[in-house]
């Protein structure tokens, strides 16, 4: 069975970012009922310190921290990887900069979808984010950008267009695509 992440980006005591991996996590399963086990990764929960391994990750030597070794585990388990992140102040959350930044070979080639919220519908982040994944060799297969005034409230009320429901369906199967058939 394929294994997905829906990674919850913002580790802010009021974040809105749960409601949006609800409603990511609920589309997947509706349309792809009992294919795939989800592991929903909260960097809240995880709260990687700043990067403090004796090596760069892109040395591909092994982790000798304890919380090194368990995000690399945890991200290598991975099939695919759908990010859900804020845009704060026209960037992504400095948690999700250091848990990407903690790796570099989990992230070569893993399916990966961009969910982003905020003013704009993430207009700002999404790009960046995406820049920064192909950095790292992710393989990136779309993006998708919610906004406040017309798909969810700031309290995290959920009210998306039809077209963004859509989208993300259409996402989501080029996400099941990719794990099936690897680009690469």
């Amino acid at each position: 069975m394929t294994t997905l992440g829906i990674l919850i980006a913002s580790a802010r005591p009021n974040r809105v970012g749960e409601h949006v991996a609800r409603w990511v996590h609920e589309t997947l399963a509706a349309q792809f009922p009992e294919r795939m086990d989800i592991d929903l990764i909260d960097l809240r929960d995880v709260a990687l310190p700043d990067y403090d391994e004796t090596t760069s990750p892109k040395q591909g030597k092994p982790k000798v921290t304890e919380h090194g070794k368990s995000w690399a585990e945890r991200i290598r388990a991975l099939d695919a990887l759908i990010i859900v992140t804020p845009q704060y102040n026209g960037a992504y959350p400095g948690s999700l900069k250091t848990a990407i930044d903690w790796l570099y070979a989990e992230w070569n080639r893993l399916p990966t979808l961009l969910v982003g919220y905020g003013w704009g519908a993430a207009d700002e982040v999404l790009p960046m984010l995406e820049s920064l994944m192909v950095r790292v060799g992710a393989d990136v297969v779309g993006s998708l950008g919610l906004d406040f005034r017309q798909d969810l409230s700031v309290e995290g009320e959920l009210f998306v267009t039809a077209e963004k429901a859509a989208a993300l369906v259409d996402h989501l199967s080029v996400l099941e695509q990719r794990v099936l058939s690897p680009v690469g």
